[in-house]
Order: C-alpha cells, then structure tokens, then sequence
C-alpha cells in the first residue's frame, strides 16, 4: 500500500509541475461562460444537502466535483456532466461544519475543516480518510489555502481572536485513516479572529488579514511573519492580487478600497485608497484585472437593503471609481469574483445573497466605453406543485471548467451546472479555469446543445419578524419553523441578537421558536451546549406574489396579465425584448387570503394584424 501511495503522489507531483501555468490566478479565466441569461441553459440542478444545512464551496477537479454538505455530514464527489454522487465518505467521529466551512483540494487529496477545532483529509479518488489534524485553539474557521503540500488556515468564529497555522500535507502512514497530523501556529491576533479569511498565495509569501484590519505576510519557505499593514478598521472579506503590479487589494471600513505593494522580500510598501460608496459595507473578495477592480457590496443594512456592483480604475492616482451600479441587485455579493476575459471582452460574473433572487450574476462594459450593465444569468426555480425548492440565500463562488460551464450550491443544498445553448470549443488546456488539476488525462466532451420548454414558477410568500426573550448567559440561538401540524425544522442560527426577519410560505400557519446556546469545554474541548427551547413572538409582514416564465421565445412582444380572486386579469407587464427570454413579475403587498393568477401572452403580427395568444 505504501508503494502504491508514494508512486501515486510521485505522478501527481509529475502533473502539478506540468501544468503549474494552468492556473495562475484562479478567478480569471480564457475559458467563456454563458454571456447573457438568453445564452444560459441548466444542464442540472441536484439537492445533495439540505435546506439551511452547511454546504461548501466546490471545488472543480477533472471530471469531478468536490464538495462537503453537514445535513448527511460527509465529504462527495460529482461526476460534473451528470451531478451524479459518485463517492462519498462520512466525517470521521465527531466532525461537523457550521456555515462557514470550507473545503480545499491538493496533493491527491481533498481537506474539510470542522468546528471540532480539525482538519480532516481525503484520498481524492476514493475519499478514505488519510489523516485528521490535531487540535487547534478554536473552529477551523477561515478559508483553506493550499501550497506546496503546506495547508493554511486560521480559527475565531467567534469573539475578537484567533490563530493562523500551518500543515503539512504528507500523508506519514498510509496504513492508518487516522493518523495525527501535527500543527504550527504561525501568528496570534487579540484583536481580530481569522474567520472567513483566506491565505492568498503570492510566490514565496502568503499574505492574510485579520477582521480588525490586520495584513500579514508570511515567508512560504520558514513559516515566519514577515511584515503586518494595519488598516485600523473592520475588515470582513478577502484579498486579491495583481502579480502584474505587485500589489494586493481589499476593501475595509466603509466601502474603503485598498491598494497596497507587496515588495520583492516580502515587506509591504505604498498604499493608496478609495471611497466607493459612503454607506454600508463589503465582505465579498474582490478581483483585479487589467487594472480594474470589481466588487460588490451591501449600501446600508445587509439583512434589508439592496446591493451595488462597482468598478474601480487602479491605474490612476488617485484611483478612479468608473461606475456603481445600486439599483439592480437585491442583495449583495459575499462570494469571490469570477473574471472571464475570453473574446478580448471582460465579465465578472458572482453570486448575491438573497434568498428570492439568489443566482448567478454578472457585470461587464457592453459598449467598450464604460457602459456597465448587470445581469441576472441564471436563477434557479421552485416547482411548489412537486415540493421542489431550490431558491434560497447564497455566498458561495461560482467555478467554471475549460467548456464554460458553471457551477455553484446554494442554502437549499442544491448544486447547479449551468452551460450555453450553443457548444463552443473547449479552451487549450494551458488555458486558466477556476478548476483544479486533475492527476490524470481526460477526453473533454462539448456541452450539448439544449432547448427548454417555456416553464412558469409562482411562489407566494411573507417576511416574519421574530423577537424573542433574551438569554443572558448565551452566545447565539438556533431557530426553529413548524408550518401547521407538522415537525419543527431548523431555520437558521444567528449570534447574539433577539431579533430576525425569515421568509415563509404565505397561506399556511406558523410557529416558531429559538434554541439558546453557549461554548464550554467537555475534555479540552470547545462544544456547543443548548438551553431549553422556547417560543419566538412573530409579526407578519406582506404577502410578496411572483411568477416566472422561462425560456421564452418565438413572439415580437410579451404580456403578463394578474388576476385577483375572481375578478378579471389586468395588464401588469409588458415586453418587446427579443431572443429567448425570461421574465419575472412581483406583485409586492399583495392581499392575504386572496388567490393571484397570472397569464403569459404572447403577441406578433400576422398579415398585417397583431394577434395575442395565451401561452401559459
């Protein structure tokens, strides 16, 4: 077996060496995804979690998916064309994720962090377990960064503090599953936990930031810090890297946007910043290139208010803030950017959290002079009739593959592939994707091409504002739903607050209640310990009434008409959109205890006569 093992890693090692330029900088590809939502097509959609249950990132390898989701606690591998589970393994003894777990892919092998205070790794091809880390100082809770069989990562998913540490990958004794892997810390912070952070990987140096402004650098070869740059000021997202500039980005505070050099040793030099936009705040990773940076951000409340997308021109001095666009997203972006610069065009496609509007995004110069447009690419669909739902919140990145194809998972724990009508040719291989390499050599098949059926989705629902008693002694709450006579269903977990808005289906009763918790040790361990449930006091807000028509096609112009009850349908919206379209009609503050119809006409001229016919 350990020959076996070794040989293995050796091929591996052969691959990552030959095809080191694959990936330069992950976000930025030459591989061209669907441009517009009238070129989208879902190839598929697979619930491989569940709702409101932690699922990971993905990460593209080859012909496969790797994923790990904690409704079923396990690491899954998908076979990409079809998103069929091809394998799967359980987390080892008590290993679990909480919301903001992640997962990492290297050395033949794939890493998934729990909140035990542990790292576990899989064999890639057949996902036993290699090894389990040792224990940290707290939840694994910051994005995973691969280098050089070196694996980083840092702790704090609550309070102000937190630990960045170091593995080595190496699998010592591959005759045991659960072997120990021991951990270096590299730096402590007091001020600032390192959750939801990533190690970027900028040569011989990896560069992280604390949530208190804190950047550090850190010599790949000794594991030492090098230098810290202080923002002095909240810092929720990620950094990126423009090799080209040797500069990193990122923003803090309030819409701040930072450039600063990154020296040849490792020491950090000039810095410049920008205001992008006065209220609110960013907690997604921003991307450069070309000169330009591109992010997204919440303009007030995050929980309430609409996001904006905005384009910042970095070669200037002072930088030069080209465009913001606040009024399209419904929410804001909490992924990384995904840049695609094929046909000597650039788009930035991303993902928002809103649990109504949730999908993919994107934003691009449609003009060549400056004219950003954003727009909604794909959007998954509920089918109320057969209990499929598949909306739902989402901060997680969308990943493409040398054909274009994208895929990202949401809240709902569905995974989605999304590629074009038309099949283009693959990219050369040498080309980057945001996939991983694979050890071996595979044949790539072309996207097929696909024509939908229009489809019609309606969904009715209410905003609920719940409050409850607070507990003192706790440290967050669990919320739990019950619709009617049936089970309670957890919701979602929030921290400290005594208040939070939920969306419910309308026309159907409920009750809901909060599980208080608090943090104590059981064997030098940190662990999750919950009081007794009780009632949360709910105040309804409106009824929201929305229905979608999906690919549509064949007609000059379009008309949805509402009926009310049993009143007579009315004009809500009209269309003179060409191409295969999809349009959406919300009747906001709509009448509880009514019905809402809609209809979907289509329009054309026909000998010199204009002719409507209900479609659907």
């Amino acid at each position: 077996m350990r020959t076996m093992k070794r040989a293995a890693a050796v091929a591996l090692s052969v691959v990552m060496l030959m095809t080191s330029g694959v990936s330069a900088k992950a976000a930025v590809t030459d591989a061209q995804p669907a441009k517009s939502s009238s070129e989208a097509v879902e190839k598929w959609a697979k619930q491989i979690g569940s709702t409101y249950e932690t699922m990971t990132d993905l990460k593209v390898v080859g012909d496969y998916i790797y994923l790990a989701e904690n409704a079923n606690k396990r690491v899954v591998r998908l076979d990409k064309e079809t998103g069929d589970i091809v394998a799967q393994h359980k987390f080892s003894g008590d290993g679990e994720q909480d919301y903001y777990a992640d997962i990492a892919y290297g050395d033949g092998k794939v890493y998934v962090e729990y909140t035990n205070h542990k790292i576990e790794a899989f064999d890639a091809k057949t996902l036993t377990p290699v090894w389990i880390s040792e224990t940290a100082d707290d939840s694994i809770a910051s994005k995973l960064t691969y280098k050089d069989k070196k694996l980083y990562f840092g702790t704090g998913a609550f309070g102000n503090s937190g630990s960045f540490y170091v593995l080595d990958t190496t699998d010592e004794d591959p005759s045991s599953e659960n072997e120990e892997k021991s951990i270096q810390k590299i730096i402590t912070s007091t001020t600032g936990s390192f959750y939801w952070k990533k190690g970027i990987d900028i040569g011989n140096y990896i560069i992280v930031s604390d949530r208190a402004g804190n950047v550090t650098s850190i010599d790949a070869n000794t594991q030492k810090a090098v230098d810290t740059f202080s923002v002095n000021d909240t810092f929720s997202g990620g950094i990126t890297y423009d090799k080209t500039t040797g500069t990193i980005y990122f923003v803090a505070g309030t819409n701040n946007l930072y450039g600063v050099k990154v020296n040849e040793d490792g020491t950090f030099g000039q810095s410049e910043h920008v205001q992008v936009y006065k209220t609110g705040f960013v907690s997604m990773t921003p991307e450069v290139y070309d000169g330009k940076v591109y992010l997204s951000g919440t303009v007030g409340n995050p929980y309430t208010d609409p996001g904006y997308a905005a384009v910042v021109d970095v070669t200037t001095n002072p930088y030069t803030v080209n465009c913001v666009i606040d009024d399209v997203l419904a929410k804001y972006a909490q992924c990384e950017f995904l840049i695609s610069k094929a046909d000597n065009s650039v788009q930035a496609y991303f993902t928002i959290n809103d649990q109504e509007k949730g999908g993919i995004y994107s934003i691009k110069d449609s003009t060549g002079n400056g004219d950003y447009k954003i727009e909604n690419i794909y959007a998954p669909q509920d089918d109320e009739d057969n209990n499929i739902y598949r909306k739902q919140y989402c901060m997680r990145d969308v990943c493409v593959d040398e054909n274009g194809t994208m895929y990202y998972g949401n809240d709902a724990g569905y995974v989605f592939a999304v590629g074009k009508k038309s099949s283009s040719d693959p990219v050369k291989p040498t080309q980057p994707t945001t996939t991983e390499t694979k050890p071996t050599t595979t044949t790539q098949t072309k996207p097929t091409t696909s024509v939908k059926p229009i489809t019609k989705t309606q969904t009715s629902t209410r905003s609920v504002k719940l409050t409850w008693k607070k507990n003192k002694s706790a440290k967050g709450y669990v919320i739990y739903a019950k619709a009617g006579k049936g089970k309670y269903k957890k919701l979602t977990t929030v921290g400290k607050t005594t208040k939070k808005t939920v969306t419910v289906k309308s026309e159907t009763s409920y009750k809901f209640k909060v599980k208080p918790y608090k943090y104590t040790k059981k064997k030098g361990k940190k662990v999750k310990k919950y009081y007794k449930a009780y009632a949360a006091k709910a105040k309804y807000g409106s009824k929201t009434v929305k229905v979608t028509y999906k690919n549509v096609k064949g007609y000059t112009s379009y008309r949805i008409d509402m009926k009310v009850g049993n009143g007579s349908y009315k004009k809500v919206l009209t269309s003179k959109k060409t191409g295969t379209l999809t349009l959406t009609y919300t009747q906001k503050k709509a009448k509880v205890g009514k019905s809402y119809k809609f209809r979907l006409v289509g329009i054309k001229t026909v000998n010199g006569k204009s002719v409507e016919k209900t479609i659907k």
